[in-house]
C-alpha cells in the first residue's frame, strides 16, 4: 500500500505536467479545448476497457497469472512512456524555454514578494478561484460512481452485471460530455459549455435527492436515530470493515415486479441512473474550468496553483470518506446524500460567481465574432 501511495504521488505529478502545463505549449488555445476533452476521453475509454480486460483475464488464466501479466505490462507501459515523453520534451524547443526570474524581477519591482506569498495565497489571488474552489466542492460527493455507489448498489439488492452497466453507462456518458464540452465551447464560449454542465448536474443532483423517498428506498432516519447509542454506532462503523456483510447467495431479482427479494428497486434504480447521467453535466463543468484554470494562471504559477488544487480536491474526497464512515449504514445513507447535495450546489454556485465576476453570462448562449473572440483572448492575456 505504501508503494501505490508513492506511485500516485508520482503519477499526479506527471498527469500535471502534462495535462495541465505541456498542452498549453503543444496546443495553441484555438484547440485547446479539442486538446482537454481528447485527454479526458483516452482516460475514460481506459475506465471502461480495464474492467472487461481484468475481468476476462481472471477467468481465462487465472488471479495468479493476471497479476503476473499486469506486472509486466506495467514495466513495458512505463518504458513506452518515457521514451515518448523524452521524445516530446526534445523535438519541442518551447518545452524546455523557461522564463528568465531576473528579466520578471526586473521588469515588475513587486514579483520578489509574490516569490515568497504562499501557495495557498498563491491559489486564492487567482482570478479564476471561485470556478476553481467550486469544483474541488463536487469531489465531497458520495454521488459519484465509485465503490461507495457500488457498495449501495449492492446492499439494495442489485446483480453486479447490472451494477457493472450502470459504471460503462456513466463512463459512456463522461465521454459524451467531453465531446459536447468541445462542440459547444468551439461554437459558443467556455462559459456556455460550462454553463451546460452545471444545469445537466444539478438536475441529475436533484434526481437523485429524489430518489431516497422513493419505494425501496432503506432510509430509516426515525428508526436509527430513535434507538441510537455510542455503542451500536462503534459497532456498526467497526462491523462495517470487516466483510461479513458479505454472502455467498446472489440476490432473486423479479424482473415482472421489479424488485430483488421482495424490496422494490425504484429507489436504487433511480439513484444509480442519476448519478451516471450526471456524469455528462459533471466532465462539461470540469473541462470548462479547467480550461479557464489554464488561460489564466501565469506559467510561472501554473503547477503551484495546481497542485493546491489538487490537494483540497483530495482534501473533499477524504471528507467524504469519513463521512461515510461515521454514517456507514444503508439506513443513514441518505444523509449523505443530502450533505453532498449541498457541497455540490455550493460548488455551482461559485462557479455561477466567477461568471459574473468576469462578466462571461454576457457571452451565454451565442456565438462569438472573431472580434469578441480575440478580445476574450486578450481578456485573458490580461488577467
Amino acid at each position: 500500500m505504501c508503494m501505490c501511495a508513492v506511485n500516485r504521488l508520482f503519477l499526479n505529478a506527471e498527469k500535471f505536467i502534462t495535462s495541465r502545463d505541456w498542452v498549453m505549449v503543444l496546443k495553441e488555445e484555438t484547440s485547446l479545448s479539442n486538446m482537454n476533452a481528447t485527454l479526458l476521453t483516452l482516460d475514460q475509454a481506459t475506465n471502461v476497457i480495464a474492467p472487461l480486460g481484468t475481468g476476462a483475464l481472471v477467468t481465462l488464466v487465472g488471479l495468479r497469472q493476471t497479476v503476473g501479466i499486469f506486472g509486466l505490462a506495467s514495466l513495458v507501459s512505463m518504458a513506452s512512456k518515457t521514451f515518448f515523453l523524452r521524445s516530446i520534451y526534445i523535438s519541442n524547443p518551447l518545452l524546455q524555454v523557461k522564463k528568465d526570474k531576473k528579466e520578471e524581477v526586473d521588469s515588475d519591482p513587486f514579483a520578489n514578494s509574490r516569490l515568497k506569498e504562499s501557495v495557498f495565497k498563491t491559489y486564492w489571488k487567482q482570478v479564476s478561484f471561485s470556478a476553481a474552489f467550486g469544483m474541488s466542492l463536487l469531489f465531497m460527493t458520495v454521488m459519484g460512481f465509485d465503490g461507495l455507489a457500488v457498495g449501495y448498489g449492492s446492499s439494495a439488492g442489485l446483480p453486479e452485471y447490472i451494477i457493472g452497466a450502470f459504471r460503462s453507462y456513466g463512463s459512456a456518458t463522461a465521454i459524451l460530455g467531453a465531446f459536447s464540452y468541445a462542440f459547444f465551447e468551439k461554437r459558443y464560449s467556455v462559459a456556455t459549455s460550462g454553463l451546460l454542465g452545471l444545469i445537466v448536474q444539478q438536475f441529475f443532483a436533484i434526481l437523485a435527492v429524489v430518489s431516497v423517498f422513493l419505494p425501496g428506498s432503506p432510509m430509516d432516519l426515525g428508526g436509527y436515530f430513535g434507538n441510537f447509542t455510542m455503542g451500536t454506532w462503534w459497532h456498526d462503523m467497526v462491523h462495517s470493515f470487516n466483510g461479513n456483510n458479505a454472502t455467498n447467495l446472489d440476490p432473486h431479482v423479479d424482473w415482472n415486479h421489479f424488485t430483488s427479494d421482495g424490496v422494490s428497486l425504484a429507489s436504487i434504480f433511480v439513484f444509480l441512473i442519476a448519478i451516471a447521467s450526471a456524469r455528462y453535466g459533471l466532465w462539461c463543468l470540469d473541462l470548462a474550468i479547467t480550461h479557464i484554470m489554464q488561460v489564466t494562471i501565469p506559467e510561472r504559477e501554473r503547477n503551484t496553483v495546481f497542485g493546491v488544487h489538487n490537494a483540497l480536491c483530495n482534501t473533499f474526497s477524504v471528507l467524504k470518506d469519513v463521512l461515510v464512515i461515521i454514517l456507514p449504514l444503508p439506513a443513514t445513507f441518505a444523509i449523505c446524500i443530502f450533505i453532498s447535495y449541498s457541497f455540490v450546489t455550493v460548488g455551482h454556485l461559485f462557479f455561477v460567481y466567477y461568471l459574473v465576476k468576469t462578466k462571461s453570462l454576457c457571452t451565454v448562449g451565442r456565438r462569438l465574432s472573431q472580434m469578441e473572440v480575440k478580445e476574450e483572448k486578450q481578456e485573458f492575456a490580461r488577467l
